[in-house]
């Protein structure tokens, strides 16, 4: 055998074993989880006193957020897509991201799945959201949960796009009021997301769909109005996120808050 030879077989039999202990190690962690064995002794994150870092509420320790955007597999389907059928793929998943050192993972949740009606939510989503906390307590990781998505238009519900911009608003704040009322008392919330890319319309004409452009099919910018009617765009702004916020404050004074507007 020539000298490269050997090289090329001694490095495929490390990166087999290296795998292999991966497997190992991913399988003896959802063993612990299915078992309930693992406890995970989660702290609540808050903002450090001079407002540049974070930090755990009662050790005081510096906290640095890192870890992945769970958005969708490698089909394109959303996490509601597949949390009812395929559970043990989210374990499965939550436990490599442990093991990869992350400590956050964002979560996407879709507007349509949760809402049936502007003021009914779907007590199926809501319990699925409450296993998915659940999970993340076993395991030992935060959660960043987006909301108000829309990313699959056709899953977009008809009576939603016919709501006027206010009755719009009084819809998201119903469902972030029921989201955080699931998640008021778990340690694993990092942070409530309020929307992923909500941007506020310029110009003087009125659009007509809230979505931007879909991205690889799914449309991850959203429009929080049609159109100014003369308002300036920050004051939209302004008043789009303290509707929303004061809508989880409701039922959840403790955890954080955020929006890139």
């Amino acid at each position: 055998m020539k000298r490269n030879d050997m090289e090329r077989s001694f490095e495929d039999r490390c990166v087999g074993c290296l795998a292999a202990v991966a497997r190992m190690s991913v399988c003896c962690l959802l063993a612990s989880i299915g078992g309930h064995i693992l406890a995970a002794d989660l702290e609540a994150v808050q903002v450090a006193d001079d407002n540049h870092a974070f930090v755990l509420a009662e050790s005081g320790r510096k906290f640095v957020p890192w870890g992945f955007n769970y958005d969708h597999d490698e089909t394109g389907r959303l996490i509601e897509d597949y949390w009812d059928d395929d559970w043990p793929r989210i374990e499965k998943d939550f436990g490599e991201m442990k093991l990869l050192g992350a400590n956050v993972v964002r979560i996407h949740l879709q507007f349509g799945k949760f809402m049936e009606t502007p003021g009914k939510p779907n007590k199926r989503s809501l319990d699925q959201l409450g296993r998915l906390i659940r999970l993340a307590e076993r395991v030992g990781l935060y959660l960043d949960l987006t909301g108000l998505g829309c990313y699959h238009k056709q899953d977009v519900p008809e009576w939603y796009d016919r709501l006027d911009e206010q009755k719009r608003w009084d819809a998201q704040a119903r469902f972030w009021e029921t989201v955080a009322t699931r998640c008021a008392n778990s340690p694993a919330i990092f942070c409530y997301d309020l929307m992923n890319e909500p941007v506020v319309a310029g110009g003087q004409k009125k659009r007509d769909d809230w979505l931007g452009p879909a991205f690889a099919g799914k449309h991850f910018v959203q429009f929080i109005t049609l159109e100014t009617k003369g308002r300036p765009r920050p004051d939209i702004a302004r008043q789009w996120t303290r509707h929303l916020v004061t809508a989880i404050r409701k039922h959840d004074r403790r955890h954080l808050i955020t929006v890139g507007l």
